[in-house]
């Protein structure tokens, strides 16, 4: 199954200056983010023997962070993307380069379709699913983790649906309407209801937040 807006959110022509552009952390979007990516390699709390998926490995910042491990599979639609990632870890061994759809990634006949995951890592890459293929993400990661496995997320969030409407308002009162465009074009997580659902699938929860819009999340299984 793949999602609905994979094509819209392949990020080939962004490739060449992503990463100068997340370094302008004075945009609301890109504010917190190298702070984030860190703590998201720490709270995975991988070792040498681990199996871990990373979910939108794009141009590898968050890859990069990452201690080495037993096996790295990472996934990420975008092609020209996940050549620079390449790049910047062409002498890091044990990694396996998936070019598909974060929905798609885990169905046949893909690598990061088989066996289990001491960790799941992520960053900004889920809220490009609407709530409904969230949730189903959610629901197939957590058939994936081994026993005390984690799910740890870095990515653009609201606290609930009223929080996010009060930023768009405030950004159009502003006249910052290319934020706002973009905030209501996405689907930012909702914490109040994408926390719910990962505790109702037996996972313990905590969060810390970045920045305005950026938030980690751990869910482990206990």
């Amino acid at each position: 199954m793949r999602s609905q807006h994979a094509d819209r959110f392949n990020h080939d022509e962004d490739a060449p200056e992503y990463d100068l552009d997340v370094r302008h952390e004075q945009d609301p979007i890109r504010a917190g983010y190298a702070e984030l990516l860190e703590w998201v390699a720490a709270a995975a709390q991988v070792g040498p023997d681990a199996r871990v998926l990373e979910l939108g490995s794009g141009t590898g910042n968050l890859t990069v962070l990452l201690p080495p491990v037993h096996e790295l599979i990472c996934v990420d639609i975008s092609s020209a993307m996940t050549a620079i990632a390449r790049d910047k870890l062409v002498e890091r061994p044990g990694i396996q380069w998936v070019e598909a759809d974060l929905l798609e990634c885990l169905e046949p006949p893909h690598a990061s379709a088989q066996g289990a995951f001491d960790a799941v890592v992520s960053s900004y890459a889920i809220h490009h699913l609407v709530p409904e293929e969230r949730a189903l993400l959610f629901a197939r990661l957590v058939e994936r983790l081994r026993p005390r496995g984690r799910i740890v997320v870095g990515d653009l969030m609201f606290a609930d649906e009223e929080a996010r409407e009060r930023f768009v308002a405030s950004a159009r009162a502003r006249r910052e309407l290319e934020l706002a465009d973009t905030i209501e074009d996405e689907f930012f997580w909702l914490l109040d209801r994408d926390r719910a659902r990962l505790e109702e699938l037996g996972l313990a929860v905590a969060t810390r937040r970045f920045s305005e819009l950026s938030w980690g999340i751990v869910a482990a299984r206990e």
